[in-house]
């Protein structure tokens, strides 16, 4: 009785495992960051995702508001392993609000990270370059 359960608890891990390491689906993905997001007619951005190694992927889309011209862009590379993306490129983010509407760009290495159910993955590097405002940037699966 015993082997029996431990070898459902292996299994079980194993199966957790696997589930996270499945491949990025290639493809048109919504992208967004909540300044553009929380606004009634905004509809999400959007990305696509190609394959060029294993793991590996290209992404380049944009989210923009019409009535604001406020925007967020990515175009790069990432690694995919398990739940995480390790991006490099580049990310422009536009508020008016923020930053005193002047772009905030962001080039070099950075994380998203899937926690818990979420079905997007989440920039970690969240700090606008004002240095006080937390920006949410999502690429959904």
């Amino acid at each position: 009785m015993r082997f029996l359960m431990f070898f459902a608890v292996l299994f079980m891990f194993k199966l957790t495992a696997v589930s996270q390491t499945l491949p990025v689906r290639a493809g048109k993905h919504a992208f967004t960051i909540q300044f553009i997001t929380f606004e009634k007619y905004n509809e999400p951005g959007s990305v696509i995702i190609k394959p060029i190694g294993k793991d590996e992927y290209s992404i380049e889309g944009e989210q923009r508001d019409s009535k604001t011209k406020d925007y967020v862009t990515i175009k790069g590379t990432f690694l995919a392993k398990g739940r995480e993306l390790k991006f490099n490129g580049k990310i422009v983010s536009k508020i008016s609000y923020v930053n005193n509407g002047e772009p905030c760009e962001r080039n070099g290495l950075a994380v998203f990270k899937a926690s818990g159910k979420r079905k997007y993955w989440r920039m970690q590097q969240m700090l606008n370059c004002d240095g006080e405002t937390t920006d949410y940037i999502d690429i959904f699966f």
